[in-house]
């Protein structure tokens, strides 16, 4: 993604994101069966996918807020 974009360019990913404040118990179960409907991958946190975009080259990613914040988190960053 981050050589799509220019230097400055804006990525939103939204997704379900695992340790969301107040649901975690009922997180846990949302993410087994979302995981295994997808056949594959791994819960993360808003902390690691900001993480994930910084090494990729991303800057300035901020987690805003979502009214449903369970089923959609939504992570601003801006290519640098």
């Amino acid at each position: 993604m981050r050589c799509a974009l220019p230097d400055g360019g804006t990525l939103l990913l939204a997704e379900p994101m695992a340790g969301t404040r107040g649901a975690e118990p009922i997180g846990e179960a949302y993410f087994g069966f979302y995981l295994l409907a997808m056949g594959r991958g791994r819960p993360r946190t808003a902390a690691a996918l900001k993480s994930m975009l910084q090494c990729a080259g991303f800057a300035r990613a901020r987690l805003l807020p979502s009214a449903l914040p369970l089923q959609t988190g939504v992570i601003v960053a801006h290519a640098s």
